[in-house]
């Protein structure tokens, strides 16, 4: 059975009413999607523009390096600043080797992607679930499939990549937070299951390579992403069972969840700045 039909791990499933997740075209139809999609971006980024990436090390070190048997799963966050930002930033980050590694590790991120782009259409919606990606429905809320199938997917130890803000800022700046993250971790933390790696980064200058509302990719930008320390939730975290029954507590909570996250992009935005500033 092809690695993308199987749970990652041993971890049982949060929900039962949830999207499918196996490739529509298959392990080898994910593999070359996959590849394709990691290709154009490494182009992009990487030959067309420049890209300098602060904390590479780590990145790669928790995408490949986290106990997966046992259920730990990994959450990335960033700025959304870009329709580009994934899969451009994201196929810069992660190394060849790990995209053309999917058919044996599965271990490449899955994402949430507005279903007017990714599932306009059967085709279409075959594509981006072979590149694993799912489609979410704007204003759809907390408890619609797509989340409950990321909840799945953190629960038995793989990686989803969340855009906290849930949508491209206009003017490049951090936008607030949305909770549907908040929601995740507190489904995985209630489920027993073990706490996943959140993992932030932020990122400058794709607002240059793909403009808001434009169509069209620019050549000869910098793209300078830094990534950032994971971050320790888990005061925050254990209380999600408390809170659940009691709607003030819970979204009182959910807040508390966010505006940390928030504070962490927004430090990780200053030393971006820094080190855009200084010279190379």
């Amino acid at each position: 059975m092809p690695a993308q039909d199987v749970p990652s791990t041993s971890g049982g499933a949060l929900y039962d009413d949830v999207m499918q997740t196996a490739p529509p075209w298959g392990s080898l139809g994910r593999q070359a999607v996959l590849g394709v999609v990691a290709l154009t971006g490494k182009a992009i980024l990487d030959a067309a523009n420049t890209t300098v990436v602060s904390g590479r090390e780590r990145f790669e070190r928790m995408i490949s390096d986290r106990d997966r048997t046992s259920g730990e799963g990994l959450v990335t966050v960033c700025n959304h600043a870009s329709t580009f930002d994934d899969p451009g930033v994201l196929s810069s980050l992660i190394p060849w080797s790990f995209f053309m590694g999917e058919s044996a590790h599965a271990g490449v991120r899955w994402t949430l992607c507005a279903d007017e782009i990714c599932a306009k259409n059967s085709l279409r919606e075959a594509f981006f679930l072979c590149g694993k990606a799912l489609p979410i429905k704007r204003g759809g809320g907390v408890e619609q499939p797509a989340m409950r199938t990321a909840a799945n997917l953190l629960a038995r130890g793989d990686w989803v990549h969340v855009f906290p803000e849930g949508r491209v800022s206009k003017n490049g700046e951090l936008g607030g937070m949305r909770r549907g993250l908040a929601k995740l971790l507190c489904d995985v933390e209630m489920s027993g299951g073990k706490r996943p790696i959140i993992l932030p980064f932020f990122h400058s200058g794709m607002e240059h390579v793909k403009p808001y509302g434009k169509w069209q990719i620019n050549v000869g930008n910098r793209v300078h992403v830094t990534v950032g320390e994971p971050l320790d939730l888990s005061d925050l975290t254990r209380q999600c069972a408390r809170c659940e029954k009691n709607a003030k507590a819970r979204d009182h909570l959910h807040t508390e969840i966010m505006r940390r996250i928030e504070k962490s992009l927004k430090d990780l935005e200053r030393q971006n700045a820094r080190e855009r500033a200084s010279p190379t």
